[in-house]
């Protein structure tokens, strides 16, 4: 099934494609490209107001929890054109709801971006590219992105909404969670330092896929990884211990010494420590990931 751009720049555009389309046989469905991916179609919700839709539900799927009526669909359009009273085209772009990625609404947004517009995803955020400057569109349906025709040679479309603030994820350590057991990671520190010489050799792809097999409860369990820092007696230790060093290994550059000497990894006792209290903390579940808005 062939993907088009649909080469929509006005609402005069997103009218004239309506009315010399054929809808699909037997139904209503107005297609915007290939026929075949009737999902991406155009829908009149009046003379004055059209919007392009990138999901279609039918009826026979009503008892589904995804489903959502046309109605419902409608109002979470991905992109709507409408005509103003002066005769002024307004568009507006609508992201996927929810914190994850929404890759159909990527794809259809890109490919509905009037002239001079693009759609731009960068570091798992999406924006619309009005020339140089980039507008960000939040991934929450009630957070559009709108532009309403200038007329002026200058500048042929006006940013209507107020920019939306971007999120930066921060990193923060949960201390209550983390101080019962604060004595428990000192004192695996300690042993993790003493065993460290007879630990450190091959940090090969297979012997740390070994060891994480050996311990894979702990790598993959909060609850368990801490049960682990406060028994002394718990066998997994020495694993844990052997992908804490390897992963140390990869993060550090070790100069090869005249005469072909390796410098320990505990060369450097300060760094040791910081990233063993960084990977007890990611682990043991004590970081925690929080946005903060910017601008």
């Amino acid at each position: 099934m062939a993907m088009y751009n649909f080469n929509i720049s006005s609402f005069v555009d997103a009218e004239r494609l309506y009315n010399n389309t054929k809808p699909i046989r037997g139904s209503k469905i107005v297609p915007l490209g290939d026929r075949r991916r009737k999902w991406e179609r155009i829908v009149k919700v009046s003379p004055k107001c059209y919007v392009l839709l990138n999901e279609l539900h039918e009826d026979k799927y009503s008892s589904y929890n995804w489903y959502r009526t046309e109605e419902q669909q409608i109002a979470e359009a991905a992109v709507t054109w409408t005509l103003t009273d002066n005769n002024n085209s307004v568009v507006e772009f609508r992201n996927g709801d929810g914190d994850y990625a929404h890759n159909g609404r990527y794809s259809f947004l890109e490919r509905c971006m009037p002239r001079e517009m693009s759609f731009v995803v960068d570091s798992g955020k999406q924006y619309v590219r009005y020339r140089e400057e980039r507008h960000f569109l939040p991934k929450d349906k009630d957070k559009t992105v709108v532009f309403k025709d200038a007329h002026t040679p200058q500048c042929a479309w006006r940013l209507v909404n107020e920019p939306h603030p971007m999120p930066v994820v921060r990193k923060r350590i949960n201390k209550e969670a983390k101080k019962p057991y604060k004595e428990a990671i000192t004192s695996y520190l300690e042993w993790v330092w003493t065993m460290t010489p007879m630990l450190d050799n091959d940090f090969s792809w297979k012997a740390t896929q070994q060891a994480r097999q050996e311990c894979r409860d702990q790598m993959n369990d909060y609850s368990t990884f801490r049960s682990a820092l406060m028994d002394e007696a718990d066998e997994a230790r020495t694993n844990m211990a052997f992908l804490f060093l390897a992963s140390y290994h990869g993060s550090i550059k070790r100069t090869v010494h005249w005469g072909g000497t390796i410098p320990p990894l505990t060369d450097d006792p300060k760094k040791f420590r910081v990233k063993f209290n960084a990977w007890v903390n990611d682990y043991a579940g004590f970081t925690e990931t929080f946005n903060e808005y910017r601008g």
